[in-house]
């Protein structure tokens, strides 16, 4: 079928006002569904004007379903209206009305609402925490390695159960550790034998003639004052002595 703006614009209301599907608007102006969807791939304006009614009904929709929420969640009068009627007498084909009776009635603020509002704040904060956490990886410290083991397998696995029984993980975890422990023997070997090289390379440079820092030197001792002997002979006048002597 040939494409029409009449037809299109009618379509266009139709899907804004979300009174009937495709398949039934179709069928009231009169034209096959293929034909519609093929005025949406042929036709840009047409597909974007489909895509501006939908965008328009779906936020009619939010915007009702919000104020019946709130209603819900703050309590609301309901009115319900009686009303009775009589014959007329001057003109017996029509009633009119005798009395109208209206009732109001308060209904409580909604327990299941309630709970749907703060259900919804409390996954709204967990994805919070979840994207916040994404920018922090979690740091997990173990103490002996079997449980390390555990939590590799587990990572390894997508954080998902099962992960020990599967061969190819558990081997995949075992190598990596392996290899973890030939890295840190490694690096405990070549932290030992530094010492060593560092003494070696002090020898090389002694021996091209580098300046050694020298002890101090040790001073000799003065010599010991001899004490003059006392005189044997105190009679004697100084300068004789006895045959003795």
């Amino acid at each position: 079928m040939k494409y029409s703006n009449k037809t299109a614009v009618r379509i266009i209301e139709m899907i804004e006002q979300d009174l009937f599907g495709i398949s039934e608007i179709c069928k009231i102006v009169n034209i096959n569904p293929k034909t519609f969807y093929d005025w949406k791939k042929t036709r840009p304006d047409f597909n974007e004007a489909v895509d501006d009614a939908i965008t328009r009904r779906e936020e009619v929709m939010i915007a009702s379903a919000r104020i019946g929420l709130k209603q819900l969640l703050e309590g609301y009068i309901q009115k319900k209206e009686k009303v009775s009627y009589v014959c007329d007498k001057n003109d017996p084909v029509n009633d009119v009305e005798k009395c109208r009776i209206v009732e109001k009635k308060f209904c409580p603020p909604s327990i299941r609402a309630i709970k749907y509002v703060l259900d919804r704040e409390e996954r709204k904060r967990d994805k919070d925490r979840l994207q916040a956490s994404e920018g922090h990886p979690l740091v997990i410290e173990v103490q002996d390695e079997e449980t390390r083991r555990q939590l590799m397998i587990l990572k390894e696995n997508g954080f998902r159960p099962g992960g020990s029984l599967n061969p190819e993980i558990v081997a995949a975890v075992d190598k990596e550790l392996e290899e973890e422990s030939k890295v840190r023997s490694e690096e405990r070997k070549m932290e030992s034998e530094e010492p060593e090289v560092k003494s070696e390379e002090l020898k090389v440079k002694n021996e091209q003639g580098q300046v050694m820092e020298q002890p101090p030197a040790i001073q000799p001792s003065a010599a010991a004052v001899e004490k003059p002997k006392p005189n044997p002979y105190p009679f004697l006048p100084p300068g004789y002595t006895s045959r003795t002597d």
